[in-house]
């Protein structure tokens, strides 16, 4: 155990990543899993948003891992059983707790006005299926699009931490303001789909002729056709972020020259 990094997918990484290819048969998806020591973990909502996505075979991808234990897949009613083993009667006051956490993380004032149910409930009193029941009951009322797969990675990402005492390996969005996210909550190193790239050269030897395809691939699926630089911090004592050619990147990850931030940024060594 002591060796293992635990791990959170959620649905941009997976969708992304199933995207960026070699071919139908090797995806970059796969070159993520087959990370040696790194156990998988997401909640249910991200298996919603992804069949609703319906991107590339995404689905059958990840049903096929879930069936296979490659991904542990935690729903609202895991997530109370694993807090009633530390928390016992106070675990749906935990449970609330940690979505507030989660929903300040995203913005403030944003649990109150889209868990209304939750919010306004008295957490000592109500019984374990009722607030369940009122849980879904707010995620139906919020609907599709509203980031609710995200709100649920940070609860799970909390569980996570607790159970294990460890930092947690976020595989996450692009968007900076939902990796700021889930640095804001603490206990994680987010991993986006650009600096996979120098993790999977660290965890598997994942060489520039073995990536070339890949990138490729990154280049024509994923960046807009008015993207032609990324943000790398460079080493001056301010630490400024600096836009380089795409193209430079990618040459110099595989130089050494780059390495990955806590954030998911890449920075220069």
């Amino acid at each position: 155990m002591a060796n293992e990094k635990y791990a959170l997918l959620d649905t941009d990484f997976i969708s992304k990543m199933h995207l960026i290819r070699k071919d139908d048969h090797n995806k970059l998806i796969d070159k993520i899993m087959a990370m040696p020591g790194y156990c998988f973990y997401c909640h249910k909502q991200i298996q919603v948003e992804i069949m609703r996505h319906n991107i590339a075979g995404a689905p059958e991808w990840f049903q096929s891992k879930i069936e296979s234990k490659s991904i542990c897949m935690y729903d609202d009613e895991m997530i109370l059983d694993e807090l009633s083993g530390v928390y016992g009667e106070w675990a749906i006051s935990a449970y609330a707790g940690m979505l507030k956490t989660a929903c300040d993380a995203y913005k403030d004032g944003y649990f109150e006005e889209k868990f209304v149910l939750v919010s306004q409930m008295d957490c000592r009193s109500i019984s374990r299926e009722d607030f369940l029941k009122q849980l879904q009951d707010d995620c139906d009322t919020i609907g599709e699009g509203q980031n609710l797969g995200e709100l649920k990675s940070y609860v799970l990402l909390q569980v996570l931490n607790l159970k294990f005492g460890e930092q947690i390996y976020v595989f996450c969005s692009d968007d900076k303001n939902a990796r700021n996210g889930v640095i804001s909550i603490g206990g994680a190193r987010c991993i986006s789909v650009l600096s996979s790239f120098v993790r999977l050269k660290k965890e598997i030897s994942f060489t520039k002729k073995d990536a070339m395809p890949y990138i490729d691939s990154y280049m024509n699926t994923c960046l807009g056709k008015d993207q032609t630089a990324f943000r790398v911090q460079d080493t001056s004592k301010e630490r400024r972020m600096c836009r380089i050619p795409c193209e430079q990147v990618f040459e110099e990850i595989f130089d050494g020259k780059i390495d990955e931030l806590i954030t998911g940024n890449l920075k220069y060594i």
